[in-house]
């Protein structure tokens, strides 16, 4: 929980430590299934020094089991506690871990669902109730809106919430005030992204998108963190990582609208504005400890990859018409990135081995980085020239590209399609580096952005 709480504060701690005390009624075991589920898919491959069990992945799934098991032991959907509704979230959230989005999706609404039947999203319904439960209620409701809001972006799903609720106030007596507004200030970073836009990205809209909308949106998620408000390292990380997202999923809209020019007066509204956010990106990561970004799990590392998938197309696009100084560049963002997605196993096989291999296709990419890459940590795992480079003569050629689902570069088939990828036995640590086996079945996009320039 010391990793888990800060970003998910949404069980009251009081209650959970009284009811561990004495035997446990079914939902009591459902929810506590559900977390311990959720604790162990979270610790999976991470370098985080903890007792536990050999695998927590196979812990995960065992907890996983055990719940499932126990909703069919009763009547699950008469269970209208909000205990009900957070296991289901927690359920989503352990397979999202698995790389099993259809099983997360589906979890998920279910959760929307239980949690609408409570009326969540209905002000009148916390006339009444206790400060710590009318908090929970609050804080579950909003988990609940910035996971579905950023499922329909990732996965392009539709929106069930609509109305909502009072923002929470308030703080738990045992809590810092750190845990609300780190909170709240992931919520309201949801919040600008409201049902048009989201209906626009997922093409449900046909009412074009206006400039003025785009360019407002830009402004308010580069806005710097107010340094009066206090948060801790995970906060942060789940934080700025997703500002820097969330503005390249804007831009992304911008191009799809037809709102982009190489001689925008704004800069939000040019082609080459991926790579200010992934400098963004790359100053974040590298004022963060590791294990601070890692805790968060494969979200963020789809967040992450995103923004180094979409620079590589950009790099690409405009070529030798970039350098180090448009930037101020000290690092090279691309090997930054691939040793950040190489954290876990997971993450390794699904993001840096993709990133990685598209890039060794890239020629431009060469030409961008050498100026700007020092030499990597370990020398053991990617190859390297004498000049201490990345040789790209040395590196595995990428595998054949197969198919490859959508038209948006960066977006991950349903069930990952990396599963047949092999587990590696290599000790994972935060110095870790990994090039793609050539056996590996890492997939490429076949069709990246196509950057029309005017």
């Amino acid at each position: 929980m010391e990793h888990i709480y800060p970003i998910m504060p949404i069980i009251y701690i009081s209650t959970l430590r009284a009811s561990i005390t004495r035997p446990l009624e079914t939902p009591e075991k459902n929810l506590l299934y559900s977390l311990c589920a959720l604790t162990s898919m979270h610790m999976s491959g991470k370098s985080i020094v903890a007792p536990g069990p050999p695998s927590w992945e196979a812990a995960g799934r065992f907890f996983l089991d055990e719940c499932i098991s126990v909703r069919q032991s009763y009547d699950f959907v008469e269970d209208k506690s909000l205990g009900a509704v957070i296991s289901s979230f927690f359920v989503s959230t352990a397979f999202f871990e698995l790389n099993q989005s259809r099983k997360s999706w589906y979890y998920l609404r279910e959760a929307l669902t239980m949690g609408q039947d409570l009326g969540l999203h209905d002000e009148k319904t916390y006339i009444g109730l206790s400060p710590a439960e009318s908090l929970c209620r609050r804080r579950t409701f909003w988990i609940l809106y910035v996971t579905e809001r950023s499922f329909a972006i990732l996965r392009h799903k539709p929106l069930t919430l609509q109305k909502t609720p009072d923002f929470p106030t308030t703080l738990h007596e045992y809590e810092a005030p750190e845990i609300h507004s780190g909170f709240m200030h992931l919520v309201h970073s949801y919040h600008l992204l409201d049902c048009s836009f989201v209906d626009s990205w997922n093409e449900a809209s046909a009412k074009p998108g206006c400039e003025t909308t785009y360019t407002d949106l830009q402004r308010q998620l580069n806005l710097p963190h107010p340094a009066h408000i206090s948060l801790t390292d995970i906060q942060k990380a789940d934080i700025l990582v997703t500002k820097q997202w969330l503005r390249l999923i804007v831009w992304q809209s911008s191009m799809r609208q037809g709102l982009l020019s190489s001689n925008a007066e704004e800069e939000s509204m040019t082609f080459r504005y991926p790579l200010k956010i992934a400098h963004s990106l790359l100053d974040v990561i590298s004022s963060l400890p590791t294990k601070s970004i890692e805790v968060h799990g494969m979200g963020i590392f789809e967040k992450i990859f995103e923004i180094g998938n979409t620079m590589v197309d950009v790099m690409q696009a405009c070529g030798m018409n970039i350098t180090s100084s448009n930037y101020g560049v000290t690092q090279d963002p691309l090997s930054i990135f691939v040793k950040t997605l190489s954290q876990s196993p997971n993450s390794q096989r699904q993001y840096a081995s993709l990133l990685l291999a598209k890039a060794a296709e890239k020629p431009e990419i060469q030409r961008f980085s050498q100026p700007l890459t020092a030499p990597l940590p370990d020398p053991g795992i990617i190859p390297q020239s004498h000049d201490g480079l990345p040789d790209p003569s040395l590196e595995p050629q990428p595998p054949p590209v197969p198919q490859w689902r959508g038209s948006i570069v960066g977006e991950i088939a349903d069930e990952g399609g990396y599963e047949g990828a092999p587990r590696s036995n290599v000790a994972w640590n935060e110095n870790s580096n990994w090039v793609p086996d050539p056996n590996e079945n890492v997939e490429i996009p076949e069709n990246p952005i196509v950057f029309k320039m005017e």
